[in-house]
């Protein structure tokens, strides 16, 4: 695989200082003998390979390489640099979680010179926020377009899909994930969310239910009921107005289940989404009046 290279001192120029000007590349400094390394390697290997070239591995051997490890000041192995644009812009020393070295080589990428893919991003989830939905998807596909696996995007055109009520096509996008996007956590919050709501649900009529609350105002049963009714039709307004009435009525009621549901869908919803801003503002006004 090109964008797994191992390299000698004498190329270090040329395979991460140049290529790093148009390609992230992060160095892995290693030795034979040492054990958290063999940890440490694998993952890097992994996460690297499930960015399909938009990033490369230099992995440098210590021990055959002293100059370039006495020059960087390498005290201790494993220590893995970033390099972008031709500057060493991250590092980190021991064995790492994957999921770290994720966040730390999806930051390089986004930090690629000429990348536009962060301030795109950025306009659509400002777009999200405004709650110009059917802006913000086309924004959102346009991306998916430029950079297929990236979970950000995929994330912000299902979250588009669901508040657009497009739930069959948000559905199909699921079968079509590989296994990294879909054990990825913000895909599996979207993919539960989409679970509780369904078109079938959406048909639902609350009259009954609305009529029984009107009647008998101070029923916390029945009102939480009609909360869930409309979170579980996308009514996400509605169904945090109503769970809001009941805090406002008795905040520790039924052992909190209140503030569990709503903080349960600010989770599932992301911190993103307008009624979850809304939402959060008049829970705290209440929590801390």
């Amino acid at each position: 695989m090109s964008f797994i290279i191992d390299i000698n001192q004498d190329q270090f120029v040329d395979e991460v200082i140049e290529k790093s000007k148009s390609t992230p590349v992060i160095v892995d400094f290693w030795a034979p003998w040492c054990g958290p390394c063999k940890q440490l390697t694998p993952a890097l290997e992994k996460v690297v390979t499930k960015k399909n070239g938009k990033i490369i591995l230099a992995k440098i051997n210590v021990d055959e390489n002293q100059g370039i490890a006495s020059q960087l000041n390498i005290q201790s192995i494993p220590t893995v640099y970033g390099f972008v644009d031709g500057k060493p812009i991250d590092a980190f020393q021991g064995a790492q979680p994957e999921s770290k070295i994720e966040i730390m080589i999806d930051k390089m990428i986004d930090a690629t010179p000429g990348n536009e893919i962060p301030k795109l991003i950025d306009e659509a989830d400002l777009m999200f926020k405004d709650k110009k939905f059917e802006e913000s998807m086309i924004l959102f596909e346009k991306l998916v377009g430029m950079d297929p696996g990236n979970p950000k995007i995929i994330a912000g055109l299902l979250r588009c899909m669901i508040q657009l009520k497009k739930y069959d096509a948000a559905k199909e996008m699921f079968e079509s994930f590989d296994e990294n996007i879909s054990n990825n956590d913000e895909i599996l919050k979207i993919k539960k969310l989409l679970e509780n709501t369904s078109s079938e649900k959406v048909n639902l009529t609350y009259e009954k239910l609305e009529a029984q609350v009107k009647n008998d105002p101070q029923d916390k049963n029945l009102r939480f009921q009609l909360a869930e009714s409309y979170l579980s039709a996308a009514e996400t307004e509605k169904g945090f107005n109503e769970l809001l009435k009941i805090f406002e009525q008795d905040s520790g009621w039924n052992d909190d289940m209140v503030k569990k549901k709503l903080l349960e869908y600010f989770d599932l919803l992301g911190f993103n989404d307008p009624n979850v801003i809304d939402a959060r503002k008049k829970l705290s006004s209440m929590m801390f009046k």
